[in-house]
């Protein structure tokens, strides 16, 4: 009964992860462009995006230096890559678990 719990919260964990790097992948290609906030749709999608992506971001960046080539900006590229560690410590652990 305990493997099925811990199988479930480890399956879940793993699809969150992998629907907030989706959402932080979007919240990147929308700050890209020019978009205004008034309009009913995209507006809501933008504050909704910010409202998840940026504590995680402004969180990061504090601690790491900004990695800049020329005008382009690759910081974030240090939340994947926290999000791919969390994901391998998770696998690891649940191994750990198994045995």
């Amino acid at each position: 009964m305990m493997f099925y719990v811990l199988n479930i919260v480890y399956l879940y964990l793993m699809v969150a992860l992998e629907i907030y790097s989706w959402l932080f992948f979007f919240y990147i290609l929308v700050s890209w462009f020019p978009f205004n906030e008034s309009q009913p749709f995209f507006g809501f999608l933008i504050r909704f995006l910010r409202a998840l992506c940026e504590p995680v971001y402004n969180f990061v960046m504090r601690f790491l230096p900004p990695l800049r080539i020329g005008m382009l900006d690759f910081s974030p590229m240090y939340v994947f890559l926290l999000i791919a560690l969390l994901r391998v410590i998770l696998s690891r652990l649940m191994i750990l678990v198994l045995r």
